[in-house]
């Protein structure tokens, strides 16, 4: 039972650093371009094939956040779904230690 619950305490913390990394790269992605430091282009400059979006954020960065943020919400989930198996093996066997000793009586 410890280590279910250990497991849940770290799946709060990975889920928490991966929200907070979701928000991250969203506000960079949402950032208007005027904040940014602007960088003065020659016009022999070229413009890379792909630049990405405006603001700078990596979209593989805020993806891979989102499904690290999917993957530690569904372990708490499993987590939780242990716990609460274990609290109704326990109840269930106090019930039947209860039984039988009714029974022996």
């Amino acid at each position: 039972m410890d280590t279910a619950i250990q497991a849940i305490r770290n799946a709060q913390e990975r889920f928490a650093g991966a929200s907070a990394q979701v928000a991250r790269q969203g506000a960079a992605a949402s950032d208007p371009p005027g904040t940014k430091e602007k960088r003065e282009t020659s016009p022999l400059a070229q413009t890379p094939p792909n630049p990405g979006p405006p603001g700078g954020a990596n979209p593989s960065d805020l993806a891979e956040a989102m499904v690290n943020q999917n993957l530690a919400a569904h372990e708490l989930t499993a987590n939780v779904k242990t716990l609460q198996a274990f609290d109704a093996m326990l109840e269930e066997l106090s019930r039947l230690k209860a039984t039988t000793d009714e029974a022996s009586e």
